[in-house]
Order: C-alpha cells, then sequence, then structure tokens
C-alpha cells in the first residue's frame, strides 16, 4: 500500500511520492533529526518475503554504501520499520534527495545541444569508472535513472540491479545477479549480452552508455523494435542508423566513439569507462564554446601550394611552411570542410585549370597564393576563388619582415573566413590565434624540420632531427616542439633506421614529456599511440589515436592511423572516419587501402574493389 504524506518511518516524515519501479516506491522525506529532506526507497510489504527482491534491495544499500562519488547519488542508511501487523514490515533505503530532471524528462523535449550532451555524458562515464573501480556493474543504466540539477550536475541513480563482478562478488550475488538465462535490465538499454542472458561484466554499462549518449545527440534510440521481441532482435542483429532528422552532423570523433560503445561484442568495446571518459573529455576540450554552423552547406575548401616566388629553392620550405598553417587554421573551423595538407601537396605542380580541379576534387573553393622572401623581408599575395564561377571573391597582399609570419597567416585565414561569410566561435577564434612557438627563429627551424621529414631519406631525418634541437635549445621545452622530436624517433624506428626499443623508448619519452606541459596535446597523444601501435599492442594504440582524433578531428594522419588500427583489429564503428578520410584526403595513397580494407572486412568485396572507389 503507497505511503501517504505524513507517515512516520523512524525519524523520516513522508512529504510526497516521487516515482515507483520494480524494486519499490520512491518518496521525499523529511529527516526529523537533521532537518534536511531524504530520498526514501521503500521495499513493499508485499515482498518482504521475496527472498530474490529482499537480496537485491541488500545488495543496493551494500552497493551504494561502497561507492562515494559526486556523480553518484549517497545512501545514508537503510530504515527498517515495524508494521501495526505482522508481516508489515516496512524496508527503506535512505538517499541523497537529487532536485532536478531526468534524462528521460530533458530528451522527451529533442536532441541536446553537443555542448550539453558531452557535459552529461562526461560525468554519467566517470561515475561509471567509480563504480566499476569498485568491481559495482550497474545494469541498468537508462536516462530514467540519471538525473541531471539546475546547475548541470549529474547523478545515477537505482542500483537495484547492480552486481559486484571478480573478487568483489560474492557467491551469492554471482549466482543470482549474473547467471545464464536470467535477462535483467530495461530492454530498450540492454546489451546484446543481457538480452542473451549471459553473463556481463563492466562492458555491458558502455553498452548502455553508447545507446543513451545516442539518443541524447540524437534524440531518438539507435534500435527499434514494434514489440519487446523485436527490439531485443534489432539489438543482437542491427546497426545504429547514422542519423535522425535534419541536424549538423555529429563530429567523427563522438559518432566513432558512439559506435565502438555499440559494438555487439564486449571485447570490441572500449576497454574501460576511463577509456570513455577520456575521448569524451577530447571532445569537449576540442569543442571548447558550441561550433559556429555553416552558413551554407557544403563549403569545401582546397589551398593549393603556396608559389616559392623567391628565386632560391631553399626557400620553398616556408611558402610549403606557410600553406601548411593555412591549411591548419582553416581545419580548426567546424563550417569548412578543407582538404589535407597531404592531398593539398600533391597539387603542387598541376597545371589543371580551376574548373577541373573543383570538379575533380570535389571543392567549391581554392585558395592560391605566392610567398617572396629576400633575407628578412617578405611577401605574401593570397586570393580566395569561387570554383563554381572561376571567380575571386577576396585577394589581398602582406608585406613585411619573417617576423610579422604569424600575424600574416591568421590574417589570410580569418580573411578567408569572412569572405565565405562564416562565422568562427569562440574557440575557433582562439585556436587561429593560438602560435606554440613565439620565436620566429625556432619557428623556421620547426618549418625546415617538418619539411625534411618529408624527404623520407636518412639523411634528411637526421636533418630533422638536428633542426628541432636547434629550435629546443632557443626556447626550451615547447609541448609541440617536444611531441615533433618524439615523432621524429617514431618514424625512425618505423622506416627501420634504428632498433625499435630504443626509438620507442625516445619517442614515448619525449611525447610524455610534451603531454605533462600540455595534455591536450594531440600530437603528444598521437605519438603515445603510434609508440603502443608498434610495439603490437592495438588496444593501447586505439584510445590515445580515438583521443587525438578528437582534439584534432581534420587531421588526416590521425584519422588514418585510427582506421588503420581499427580495420586490423577487426572493430565496424569507423565507416564514418572512413568516409571523412576520403573527404579530406582523397589524394593520398593510403586513403584507397583504408577504404578498400574496411569494406573487406565488412564483408563487402564488392565495394572493396579500386573500380569502386569512389575518387574526389
Amino acid at each position: 500500500m503507497p505511503l501517504t504524506p505524513g507517515t512516520r518511518l523512524g525519524p523520516y516524515e513522508i512529504v510526497a511520492p516521487l516515482g515507483a519501479g520494480g524494486m519499490g516506491e520512491v518518496y521525499r522525506a523529511r529527516d526529523t533529526s537533521l532537518d534536511r529532506d531524504v530520498a526514501l526507497k521503500v521495499l513493499p510489504a508485499s515482498f518482504a518475503h521475496d527472498p530474490d527482491r529482499l537480496m537485491r534491495f541488500t545488495r543496493e544499500a551494500k552497493t551504494l554504501a561502497a561507492l562515494n562519488h559526486p556523480n553518484i547519488a549517497q545512501i545514508y542508511g537503510v530504515q527498517e520499520s515495524k508494521g501495526p501487523v505482522p508481516g508489515s514490515d516496512v524496508r527503506a533505503l535512505v538517499m541523497e534527495l537529487v532536485d532536478g530532471e531526468t534524462l528521460s524528462q530533458k530528451v522527451a523535449r529533442g536532441a541536446l545541444p553537443l555542448d550539453a550532451a558531452l557535459a552529461i555524458a562526461n560525468q554519467i562515464a566517470a561515475a561509471l569508472v567509480a563504480a566499476h573501480e569498485k568491481g559495482v556493474v550497474h545494469r541498468d543504466l537508462k536516462p530514467a535513472n540519471v538525473m541531471v540539477t539546475a546547475g548541470g550536475q549529474v547523478k545515477v541513480l537505482d542500483f537495484g540491479l547492480a552486481t559486484r563482478v571478480g573478487n568483489e562478488a560474492s557467491a551469492e550475488e554471482t549466482q543470482l545477479g549474473t547467471r545464464s538465462g536470467v535477462v535483467l535490465g530495461t530492454v530498450p538499454y540492454m546489451s546484446p549480452e543481457q538480452v542473451q542472458g549471459l553473463p556481463v561484466d563492466a562492458r555491458t554499462d558502455l553498452f548502455s552508455l553508447g545507446t543513451l549518449l545516442y539518443e541524447l545527440v540524437y534524440g531518438a534510440r539507435p534500435f527499434r523494435g514494434d514489440n519487446e521481441a523485436a527490439l531485443m532482435s534489432a539489438i543482437l542483429r542491427d546497426d545504429p542508423p547514422p542519423s535522425f532528422g535534419g541536424g549538423a552532423p555529429l563530429p567523427t570523433a563522438l559518432d566513432a566513439l558512439i559506435r565502438h560503445c555499440l559494438e555487439k561484442r564486449p571485447g570490441d568495446r572500449p576497454p574501460n569507462a576511463t577509456s570513455v571518459g577520456e575521448r569524451l573529455h577530447a571532445l569537449a576540450a576540442s569543442l571548447g564554446a558550441p561550433r559556429a554552423q555553416p552558413h551554407r552547406a557544403g563549403t569545401t575548401v582546397v589551398v593549393l601550394p603556396f608559389a616559392n616566388r623567391s628565386g632560391d629553392p631553399d626557400n620553398e620550405y616556408f611558402s610549403d611552411g606557410l600553406t601548411e598553417e593555412v591549411i591548419a587554421d582553416l581545419s580548426r573551423v567546424g563550417a569548412l570542410r578543407t582538404l589535407s595538407r597531404n592531398s593539398s601537396m600533391t597539387l603542387k605542380a598541376t597545371t589543371k585549370d580551376t574548373a577541373t580541379l573543383a570538379r575533380e576534387l570535389g571543392v567549391t573553393h581554392l585558395v592560391t597564393g605566392s610567398v617572396r622572401r629576400a633575407g628578412q623581408a617578405l611577401r605574401v599575395t593570397a586570393e580566395l576563388v569561387d570554383a563554381r564561377t572561376d571567380a575571386p571573391i577576396w585577394s589581398d597582399k602582406y608585406t613585411g619582415t619573417v617576423d610579422d609570419v604569424f600575424g600574416i597567416q591568421e590574417e589570410i585565414a580569418r580573411k578567408i573566413v569572412a569572405a565565405l561569410e562564416v562565422t568562427l566561435s569562440d574557440s575557433e577564434s582562439k585556436q587561429v590565434a593560438e602560435r606554440p612557438i613565439a620565436d620566429t627563429v625556432a619557428y623556421d627551424c620547426y618549418l625546415r624540420a617538418r619539411q625534411e621529414m618529408y624527404g623520407w631519406t636518412p639523411e634528411a631525418a637526421l636533418r630533422a632531427h638536428r633542426l628541432v634541437d636547434q629550435a629546443l635549445s632557443i626556447v626550451g621545452d615547447v609541448p609541440l616542439l617536444l611531441a615533433t622530436k618524439g615523432l621524429l624517433h617514431w618514424n625512425d624506428v618505423n622506416t627501420n633506421r634504428v632498433t625499435a626499443e630504443d626509438g620507442l623508448v625516445k619517442a614515448q619519452t619525449y611525447a610524455a614529456r610534451a603531454l605533462a606541459l600540455n595534455p591536450n596535446l594531440a600530437l603528444g597523444i598521437y605519438v603515445r599511440g603510434l609508440v603502443a601501435g608498434l610495439r603490437g599492442q592495438p588496444e593501447s594504440a586505439l584510445p590515445d589515436l580515438y583521443r587525438a582524433h578528437a582534439l584534432a578531428p581534420n587531421d588526416s594522419n590521425i584519422i588514418a592511423e585510427v582506421c588503420r588500427f581499427s580495420n586490423v583489429s577487426g572493430l565496424r564503428h569507423h565507416g564514418a572516419l572512413v568516409d571523412r578520410l576520403g573527404e579530406i584526403d582523397p589524394l593520398t595513397a593510403l586513403t584507397p587501402l583504408v577504404f578498400s580494407c574496411y569494406h573487406w572486412l565488412q564483408g563487402r568485396p564488392a565495394e572493396a574493389a579500386p573500380g569502386e572507389r569512389r575518387r574526389l
């Protein structure tokens, strides 16, 4: 029988009902001894003689008592009160009262803004990390079990189905909580192993988190069915649809993370909640503020290599470096699709006209330019052309010295963005203005080192090392230079110039030094992932590569490595990244190889054939 307002259970006075579930009714109550409001989860008297429910009730109390985390609703104690007649005793969990609304209520109004969804998902992942570290698996993670306060704090509720796994589990819990053939949970958010009544571990919560996150960003569940049986079949069989509705596409790193969590086999999901949380943090760091929305759909830019007009071939590195920096700045703008440096540099000697290039590359705009350097004097021209009309829509000339190069690069990028009628978000504007190497002499060494790195000869590699060392001697431990040094050491091993152990230890050391100074440096995380990959540890490489991609979503080198290691690991969730690689780096030889390998592994050999590869 429901409890009415005013009913007393020891020092707790019922104020109002809050809800009900399979494990009992939840009430708002007043703790008269401590003068505070609490939540009482009351086990119905009719369940008092049900050993299964009593065990689950007791287990939830013990589980919550073992957890102490700001994103998990806290337990204050257990209240047992005698009823007026035999058999009417009342048992209740006394818990933290969370004022706010459930995610179910939020999602009922539609998909959440991306930054809000990431903030919530980050906190849920943190709660799972805390629970899993204690050996606790929730097993019923769903929007109705997640509260969000007015201040944005997340509280995960209802550990009624939670179980302990591994060394933490008691024999009784293992027997009842995870025995084969018992289906426990809420169907739309169940993992495949739950649907099949198989034993579960912490990875079942990651599947539920993926389902929940999909619903947060798309406003719809990834699996559907007209009835429970059809829904269970969809969870076991179907891939989640790419999207719902006509909203802006998700960052590929987020789409890949969701699909990684939704892999059917537990072993194909992220290794743990910590890995998921790191990738979510990287995504949030890369967004900063809400991203600018495209002014017009399909704005795609290729920056052709700036011509070296200096009359000195030795200055080629400088014009190429300026080209790279403009590409990097434009790639930070979410409203644009900018072809990568790798594809751009293959066009250095092209004689094709604007219309032909635009058609073959599938771009709407081209940027061309030239650099004339004489000693310290510098002259740069740049032009933006609408490829559909072959008409220039912006051009400018800049004169100054080498010391002005940072300002010139930034000015060119901002003018191009403005000419395309795109508004930079605060985060994007800040990124465009960032210059990780402030000293122009050290920066010049860095540009020369980059040029040598693409020489792919032992002599060029040695010169690249010396140039980075020179830059470090000028400015000290700059994260970008340290990470670049690590990349050079990794490349030495990758091209068989040094022994693996020697080179990889140095690469990892430099990456660690860079990340100690800037934990969100994409290049440092990327190098760390590459090192793990060469050591034959894809399970360690992939989380770092995904984090690097989240921080630098348009870096084609990072995307290619994510796809390559996902292919090698036999994963299926990275199709959007394969497509993205084809969009921004269509001219690099590795791209069709990644594409073909992906479709071959998916059982689509016809699409893997070179003739079926759509080349931009």
